[in-house]
């Protein structure tokens, strides 16, 4: 499994993670889901990535079945949500993912969404406290401009800001402008979600090129050349350019299988103009 840095840590954790969104809205599924986050986990995708939103509670509760038994081998990501970034809420919050996923620790504690009532400052004091008190190791937000970014490291002090998690697929390329550049000159790493697009259509962007239209098209012609699919060859594109890691989420054997194939072959320069003819930086 191909692995990147976590910011200026010396940890090491896959390319390709598991996105948990909506596990747990359905009891019927959860068995199937924790059996998903297992093959995952045997086939090196190590990065298991929720949150206290996804299912109110629910994705942790199906995550913390998955890895009990192999929790040493588990880089764990959840993240509070918007609503409870006060100080005492960000403690209140990170016992209660514990609780639900079952775990001592957490690998990597991130802040949702910004929340504009409440000072950046504030929530990340308590972040630093988490890691004091070793129930968190490292320190990220999630959906941060690089201002947010800068104001984030200020008030962690000597915590170092690890991650900035957002939005990044080939129809929604906007964080190259501002927020890719400086999270790489300041030693962040990007874990980009929705690497096939928003569905719903959410955040002002757009869902995978449909058949038919002229990007699709683009996209099947390079997976023609390779033996693989359109999403295999936006996925590739999405991990390879920018050293980022990505978090598809991924509710059965075939579909990690799938992802895990995505990094099989390597896009040719030729591959990269046309990707870039269809899929401009909006």
């Amino acid at each position: 499994m191909l692995k990147r840095t976590l910011g200026r840590t010396s940890v090491q954790i896959p390319v390709i993670g598991q996105g948990t969104w909506k596990f747990g809205e359905h009891q019927s599924k959860e068995q199937e889901e924790v059996a998903a986050l297992r093959f995952g986990i045997e086939q090196g995708l190590t990065l298991i990535d929720t949150a206290e939103e996804y299912a109110d509670g629910g994705s942790e509760r199906v995550v913390g079945q998955a890895i009990q038994d192999v929790r040493q081998h588990i880089f764990l990501v959840t993240k509070v949500s918007a609503k409870h970034c006060s100080y005492e809420d960000v403690l209140r919050s990170a016992e209660a993912s514990l609780e639900r996923l079952k775990t001592s620790y957490i690998d990597l504690y991130l802040q949702h969404w910004p929340n504009p009532e409440i000072e950046v400052a504030e929530t990340m004091e308590a972040m630093a406290e988490l890691v004091k008190r070793g129930l968190i190791k490292h320190a990220g937000v999630s959906n941060f401009s690089p201002e947010l970014l800068r104001e984030a490291q200020r008030a962690l002090g000597d915590v170092p800001l690890v991650c900035n998690q957002v939005g990044y697929h080939l129809n929604d390329r906007r964080i190259e402008k501002d927020v890719l550049p400086y999270c790489q000159e300041n030693g962040i790493t990007v874990i980009g979600y929705s690497p096939f697009g928003y569905a719903p259509k959410v955040f002002g962007g757009e869902g995978f090129p449909e058949e038919g239209t002229k990007e699709r098209r683009a996209l099947d012609e390079i997976a023609g050349k390779y033996g693989v699919t359109a999403y295999q060859v936006a996925l590739n594109w999405v991990v390879m350019q920018h050293d980022l890691v990505t978090i598809p989420k991924a509710a059965s054997r075939k579909h990690i299988q799938d992802n895990l194939n995505a990094l099989h072959f390597r896009l040719d320069p030729e591959d990269l103009e046309q990707i870039e003819a269809f899929f401009p930086i909006h």
